[in-house]
């Protein structure tokens, strides 16, 4: 089992959430959870924040954790004080499962309404006072009876943290942290990491970043490339890795490694790479290779 480090972050957060929760400012205690080598391995949260409807607002407790790029991974209630529906009846069982459900979905259409519009009014006339029904677009995604705890919980786990997630790992950021995201082979960390890094830490992870590209996975090295300062470009063992792996880039990549490299010196061997990628017909990649070797 890992023996986890802790190092605890204490937040209140000034801001609301949006349009729901303006009327207390919400509660967090946060924490990173580190793994046997000390590295930062996900980020947990005891969260202590209103739930607001038209006219009252009640207090949920919770913890949530995330992983280094801010993605959810799970959430936990505290003990006693388990999440309420409508007129505080418990949730079930399988409330807690289709709530783990909606939290998991970072893509849901949950998101993409306010507050105001999860409700719909169905009263029939002023003697019936008002009655409402949760709108059909995610009735069946959210608890009955607590689709405003549902919403306060997603935003949570999908929106408030994930800028100040993205921070702190960038922050932690160290030749050993890089190469453990980089072991972990996964493109949604790759994309984070050069979406993430200035032209500096391009040249200081040099290594895991080329470590990274691996040929023929989609976008990823095309936009990898044109992330990469021109320093890169002009050092020999860059130039070297992409001589090597030249004719296993598909066409998109070979095209934005060669716009890089249109005014930057070439070693011999990765320009011997690019002509033996010539071709008789015409075309924007035979222009920008002929340009380079003439």
């Amino acid at each position: 089992m890992k023996k986890i480090f802790y190092l605890l972050f204490f937040f209140v957060f000034l801001m609301g959430f949006n349009d729901y929760t303006k009327e207390v400012e919400p509660l967090f205690e946060f924490e990173i959870i580190r793994d046997k080598y000390g590295l930062p391995d996900s980020y947990q949260a005891y969260i202590k924040s209103p739930v607001c409807e038209k006219d009252k607002c009640y207090e949920i407790e919770i913890t949530m954790q995330w992983d280094l790029i801010g993605r959810f991974r799970e959430y936990d209630t505290i003990s006693g004080k388990g999440l309420t529906k409508t007129d505080h009846i418990p949730f079930t069982d399988q409330d807690y499962k289709k709530l783990e459900q909606l939290l998991k979905d970072s893509n849901s259409p949950i998101g993409g309404y306010r507050k105001e519009e999860l409700i719909r009014d169905t009263r029939k006339s002023e003697l019936d006072g008002f009655t409402g029904a949760t709108i059909r677009e995610i009735n069946d995604i959210v608890v009955g009876g607590g689709v405003y705890s549902c919403y306060t919980l997603w935003h949570l786990a999908n929106r408030k943290f994930t800028d100040s997630i993205s921070k702190m790992t960038i922050g932690s950021l160290d030749k050993k942290l890089m190469k453990k995201l980089v072991n972990q082979k996964d493109q949604a960390i790759n994309y984070f990491v050069i979406n993430n890094l200035g032209p500096s830490d391009f040249l200081n992870y040099r290594d895991e970043i080329l470590e990274m590209i691996v040929p023929k996975r989609g976008y990823f090295a095309k936009i990898a490339i044109e992330k990469m300062p021109a320093e890169i470009f002009k050092d020999s063992i860059a130039q070297a890795y992409f001589a090597k792996h030249l004719c296993s880039f598909n066409y998109f990549s070979q095209i934005a490694l060669l716009k890089q490299l249109n005014t930057i010196p070439l070693t011999p061997t990765l320009k011997n790479a690019f002509i033996s990628q010539k071709e008789d017909r015409n075309s924007l990649k035979q222009d920008l290779i002929q340009n380079l070797i003439q």
